[in-house]
């Protein structure tokens, strides 16, 4: 934020361009101290006014004496909106590299571009699990069981991986279509073994009948 808007933001006259949003303490010289809350306050005047608000409207609309819950709320807003636009940000990039990637390999090319590109991305070991799982589930009639071998971190790390950004569309490139959703299919398989343990237990035990 400029200085002049900083200075109009805490100067009160409104004849004279101030827009009085904030009144922090006088300091020696002349100078004002800016106080946590009140450089909180001018981070949340900057990014209104980096929407086209005017410091005027701004004044009009930010009640600056709502005290530290009410600028605390503000600002975790502020941090959700930005994960969110990150996240969306990710998505776009992780799918422009990945297309990339495929559109640079040639058609004969794209598998083995494709399977870099998740290597540089997720690593050896977890693009091993993941090449293992589809192999089983594309093949149910002669699968070994490698999914059931899984322990609880692989199998979360799987789970975390398919949340991703764009790393749907990697896998649909590199394993051909519908092999993501067919991840999504198989997610029941990728549970803790406790659990399905658990389950089967719980399945097998007879039913209490009232005699």
């Amino acid at each position: 934020m400029r200085r002049r808007d900083i200075t109009r933001s805490c100067y009160g006259d409104r004849k004279r361009g101030g827009a009085g949003i904030l009144k922090p303490a006088d300091g020696t010289w002349g100078r004002c101290n800016y106080s946590i809350e009140d450089i909180a306050w001018l981070y949340l005047v900057k990014l209104q006014h980096e929407q086209g608000y005017s410091l005027p409207e701004i004044a009009e609309r930010m009640d600056t004496t709502a005290g530290v819950d009410a600028l605390c709320s503000h600002l975790d807003a502020v941090a959700e909106r930005a994960t969110e636009a990150y996240e969306e940000l990710c998505e776009k990039r992780e799918r422009a590299r990945v297309l990339r990637c495929a559109l640079g390999a040639g058609p004969d090319g794209v598998h083995d571009a494709v399977e870099r590109y998740l290597e540089e991305r997720i690593g050896t070991e977890l693009l091993g699990m993941l090449r293992r799982v589809m192999w089983e589930l594309m093949h149910p009639e002669i699968a070994t069981g490698y999914i059931l071998l899984l322990d609880a971190g692989e199998r979360d790390r799987l789970h975390r991986m398919l949340d991703e950004p764009g790393i749907d569309l990697a896998i649909e490139l590199w394993a051909g279509p519908g092999a993501f959703e067919r991840l999504l299919g198989g997610e029941h398989l990728l549970v803790n073994q406790d659990e399905n343990i658990g389950r089967e237990r719980t399945s097998s035990c007879p039913k209490k009948t009232d005699s």
